[in-house]
């Protein structure tokens, strides 16, 4: 199995035999600080690639429609795009990553935690006219701060009429 790992899957695991190959993007390399994680790193057969800036500004694209993009750091977008360039595998216990990678249908493979069992649409809530908004901070209705909540099956049918 070829695989692309999230910084969490370099600090958590400490078996890679069992992959074909294992990529990872420049930014990854870049978070891991601590000595022993960065003498695990120099004894792996890590292919370090970033992906096009094409295979970026898609799942962008896809993560904002999701209403995972806000949570998404940019490294997480780059692993995305390189696992959809690839072909590969994602090890991420990231719950936003995940999301990400099933609408796109990436494989992925939760470390630790249980991986997602349903595709959410995050959107922006308010708590005070109970109504959805697009990707927004504050309610356009009243000004209340909005919360990030999965949305409401009538949003969606709205949103995609």
């Amino acid at each position: 199995m070829k695989v692309v790992l999230d910084t969490n899957a370099i600090i958590y695991l400490n078996d890679f035999r069992m992959f074909d190959e294992i990529f990872t993007v420049s930014d990854v390399i870049d978070e891991v600080k601590d000595k022993m994680n960065v003498l695990k790193l120099s004894g792996m057969e890590l292919k370090v690639t970033d992906p096009q800036e094409s295979s970026v500004k898609e799942i962008k694209i896809i993560s904002k429609e999701t209403g995972d993009l806000g949570k998404l750091s940019k490294t997480d977008i780059k692993i995305l795009a390189l696992a959809k360039e690839y072909g590969l595998t994602i090890l991420s216990d990231d719950y936003n990553i995940q999301n990400v990678a099933g609408k796109i249908e990436i494989n992925y493979i939760s470390l630790f935690n249980k991986r997602i069992t349903k595709l959410l649409r995050w959107s922006s809530y308010c708590n005070s006219c109970k109504k959805f908004f697009e990707h927004k901070i504050k309610c356009p209705n009243c000004g209340s701060q909005l919360i990030r909540r999965t949305a409401s099956e009538e949003f969606i049918k709205e949103k995609t009429n």
